[in-house]
């Protein structure tokens, strides 16, 4: 396949090798390992469109994270197809380029994520092909108009000399803001994220997603404790000002509800002075930030599930100072609030590892059946969390995964997953401190959170708590493996 440069950085004319008779053609039109350099990583979605003479359609992308590279080619007819770069960071920023294709030259072109794209057709019944390697998300349609005269795009040229009088355009397609008008922000270079409690089990998953997602691990700093505690304003405003980086996951925090009661001056040192700190950091560089916080900023007395705006009342030290944290984090216009509920990752303690746990010795167990949430997959959450800080949909928002259950419920499912004959004695929360004679914090009886406003920016769901659940315990049990085989090393 030959590589052609085009005026614009990144963006090339493909050439796939022709071989052909008198009795037609072959041609390899799309090799996977040729395009890996130019970052194309697979093709999640083929269109192609048949169009009338002089139908012009653009100039179109997608907003972050559905953002899509394409590979276009006519495969019948022929048009003009345009690029134009909206990388903010690139150096040919808002340029164009122009490529004639048609079903007889054998061209294709590689349009990068971060431009947006068009043609015009030159012949009825065009029909118009395009490889894309994000799927199709309706409400992250966006566009620049097509003939902007900030871009500088010659149509009266195009169009006298293609017999084009005047161009067919969709109602859509004649409102698209300006260039300068254009809202949405594009980067050529990968940016750089920190993540705080990267110890803990999402932190963790965070860092290995994001790595997973193509982000380079020097773009990735995870300080510990040692190099970067958040109660220490002078060493945190040090390293987030060293590292300079574009999104921060706040998910560092004093998270032992139990021992809050009896530790208040500490867990507001990090819970509230310290999410201060990072925040008034990101602030100085400029940079977004997600703070992870909790339903126990409810009391758990609503019967149905909690949407973001209804009002706090936390009635824990827990509660009370991630609420505070919210209160902090918000000086940050870049900023998002994810409330998140019964958390379990691989890296940490978790209800699933205990219950596994006690069915090794324990053929019955008390768990609590008055308490109803819904269990969250730290990998599920870390793909929605980089998802969003690839938007600039600020704002306060609820994150589990799908579906809700009692601690009970999910105690059973877990031995039921696991074949495990382990007996689940369903008790209420005040049985259940009476047959242990435990101390506990206030939890709210009611945590199921409202997650429609993630759909209402374009995002997913997450997938069934039970489906999170049988992942999960599959992970569990590949880790072991792999434990065992290094014991055995």
């Amino acid at each position: 396949m030959l590589k052609i440069a085009t005026e614009l950085k990144d963006c090339y004319i493909l050439e796939p090798d022709k071989y052909g008779d008198e009795r037609g053609y072959f041609s390899p039109y799309f090799i996977q390992k040729n395009l890996d350099e130019l970052g194309f990583k697979k093709v999640v979605q083929a269109n192609r469109s048949k169009s009338a003479k002089g139908v012009l359609r653009g100039l179109h992308f997608q907003k972050n994270p559905k953002n899509q590279a394409k590979i276009v080619e006519v495969i019948k007819g022929s048009a003009i197809d345009v690029a134009v770069d909206l990388r903010v960071d690139s150096p040919t920023y808002r340029k164009y380029t122009t490529v004639k294709l048609t079903d007889k030259n054998n061209r294709q072109l590689f349009v990068p994520r971060g431009f947006a794209h068009g043609f015009v057709s030159l012949e009825d019944d065009t029909i118009f092909q395009y490889l894309v390697d994000n799927e199709y998300a309706p409400r992250l349609e966006a566009g620049i108009l097509w003939n902007d005269s900030n871009l500088g795009i010659n149509w009266e040229q195009i169009f006298s000399e293609n017999g084009i009088k005047k161009p067919l355009l969709s109602e859509k397609d004649q409102f698209h803001p300006s260039i300068k008008e254009n809202k949405v922000i594009f980067k050529r270079e990968q940016e750089k994220f920190l993540i705080t409690g990267y110890h803990g089990q999402l932190g963790y998953d965070l860092k290995r997603e994001l790595i997973k997602s193509g982000i380079k691990e020097e773009n990735i700093l995870t300080p510990d404790k040692e190099h970067m505690d958040i109660t220490n304003r002078e060493m945190v405003m040090k390293t987030i000002e060293t590292f300079k980086p574009d999104v921060i996951f706040h998910c560092a925090a004093w998270t032992a509800v139990d021992q809050a009661e009896e530790k208040k001056d500490m867990v507001y040192e990090i819970n509230v002075a310290g999410t201060k700190n990072v925040t008034d950091a990101s602030i100085l560089v400029g940079a977004k930030i997600i703070y992870l916080s909790t339903d126990y900023v409810f009391d758990g007395t609503k019967k149905e599930a909690y949407v973001p705006e209804d009002k706090v009342n936390p009635k824990s030290v827990y509660g009370q100072t991630k609420y505070l944290g919210e209160e902090e984090v918000r000086k940050n216009k870049k900023h998002f609030i994810v409330r998140i509920s019964w958390v379990f990752g691989i890296n940490g303690q978790n209800f699933i590892k205990t219950m596994l746990r006690l069915s090794i010795n324990h053929q019955e167990v008390n768990v609590v059946d008055d308490q109803v949430g819904s269990p969250t997959y730290t990998v599920d959450l870390s793909h929605l969390l980089i998802n969003l800080a690839q938007t600039d949909s600020y704002g306060l928002y609820h994150a589990t995964n799908e579906g809700f259950c009692s601690w009970a419920q999910l105690a059973e499912y877990i031995f039921e997953i696991n074949n495990k004959n382990v007996k689940v004695n369903k008790v209420s929360t005040e049985e259940y401190l009476k047959l242990t004679g435990m101390k506990q914090a206030n939890r709210p009886k009611n945590s199921v959170l409202d997650k429609r406003k993630i759909e209402e920016i374009g995002l997913e769901r997450l997938p069934h708590w039970q489906d999170a659940t049988q992942r999960y315990c599959e992970e569990l049990k590949e880790e072991n493996v792999i434990l065992k085989r290094k014991k055995k090393i």
